[in-house]
């Protein structure tokens, strides 16, 4: 696995969700499912242009400005 840099650029709380929109810093042409999350993985999410939207269902335990914990199995 390559670990891949990745900042939290947003995260909102939406009722018993949590949104956050995560930036990719390298240029990933890979596709989401080849993605790989830390501990908590997220319920859904998509790729597009180096952003990364997902969402969870329980606190991530992520702050906006935060590495997030990324890799790539390519």
């Amino acid at each position: 696995m390559t670990s891949l840099p990745a900042r939290v650029v947003v995260i909102e709380e939406r009722g018993c969700q949590y949104q956050v929109v995560v930036q990719i810093t390298t240029k990933y042409r890979g596709s989401f499912n080849t993605l790989t999350f830390g501990e908590i993985k997220p319920y859904s999410g998509s790729l597009k242009d180096g952003r990364l939207d997902l969402v969870y269902y329980r606190d991530p335990g992520l702050r906006t400005g935060d590495q997030f914990p990324l890799w790539t199995l390519h």
